[in-house]
């Protein structure tokens, strides 16, 4: 009994010494991050920018997405609630938008552990392709979060599997 009480005790000490050392590192980490991931895909530009801006669509080929509500305000602005696997709702707002060209949408609320945009930039490629570069410009507010983003998921793991999904979804694969 007394050995399995020193097990449970050595586990929660060396769990808190984890905790504690990814606070440290990551507080060493800036709050702020960029990541870029390009991508060529076998479609035209405007199939991919359709693609990119059916978000009401988005559940139907992305899997970390499980529902879109979405609402166009009186001055154009436009706003979706996504809703991921954890049940979680993240509102975006489209901040910058030309058509075929250039996308930008932010993460429209400031109580979340973390926040930013991702910029989505086509340009024509060889052989009626589009070269599509999906920026994050991204905020990790708590330090343990930075440090296991960092070291041990990747920064850019959403967009490589956003844009994964896009280019099965654009039947490039």
């Amino acid at each position: 009994m007394k050995i399995a009480l020193y097990a449970v005790l050595g586990l929660v000490a060396l769990l808190a010494l984890a905790a504690l050392v990814l606070y440290v590192a990551g507080s060493r980490l800036p709050r702020d991050h960029r990541s870029v991931v390009t991508v060529t895909l076998r479609a035209h530009r405007t199939a991919v920018w359709a693609a990119i801006t059916d978000y009401a669509a988005f559940p139907q080929w992305w899997p970390a997405v499980k529902s879109i509500r979405f609402e166009k305000l009186p001055d154009g602005t436009e706003l979706t609630w996504n809703t991921d696997s954890h049940h979680n709702v993240v509102p975006f707002r489209t901040v910058d938008s030309r058509p075929n060209e250039k996308l930008v949408r932010l993460i429209a609320k400031d109580d979340l552990p973390f926040g930013g945009t991702w910029t989505y930039e086509l340009a024509d490629a060889p052989d009626h392709t589009t070269r599509l570069t999906l920026t994050e410009d991204g905020i990790i507010h708590a330090p343990i979060f930075r440090a296991v983003a960092t070291w041990f998921f990747g920064l850019d793991t959403n967009q490589k599997n956003h844009l994964t999904h896009l280019e099965k979804h654009l039947g490039g694969k």
